[in-house]
């Protein structure tokens, strides 16, 4: 008879942690609004529930050209989120962004 070697899954390893992206995402948005050239919203897992949410921003063309256009972090933010992807708290706080007119 062959034997089989089956990997147990370990009581000290946790569960792989949820993945919150769209939820903090449409949080952040509706805490600062969403800019008009909004480019994206990356949300990066760190550790321990904690996250990095970078706000990218489409800038105006320069020139006649189309393809001089570029991206860059409009805001940028550290949050701590529960395990239901609730946002806890944020440095810097999440407050409604001052656009240029």
């Amino acid at each position: 008879m062959e034997k089989v070697d089956q990997a147990a899954p370990k009581k000290d390893e946790p569960a792989a942690a949820p993945n919150h992206t769209k939820k903090i995402t449409s949080q952040v948005l509706e805490k600062i609004g969403r800019p008009p050239r909004l480019q994206r919203v990356e949300v990066c897992r760190h550790h321990d529930g904690n996250y990095r949410v970078n706000i990218w921003e489409q800038l105006e063309p320069k020139g006649d050209s189309v393809l001089s256009s570029g991206v860059h972090i409009l805001s940028s933010y550290y949050l701590k989120v529960s395990d239901t992807g609730e946002i806890l708290r944020s440095n810097p706080p999440l407050t409604k962004l001052r656009l240029k007119a």
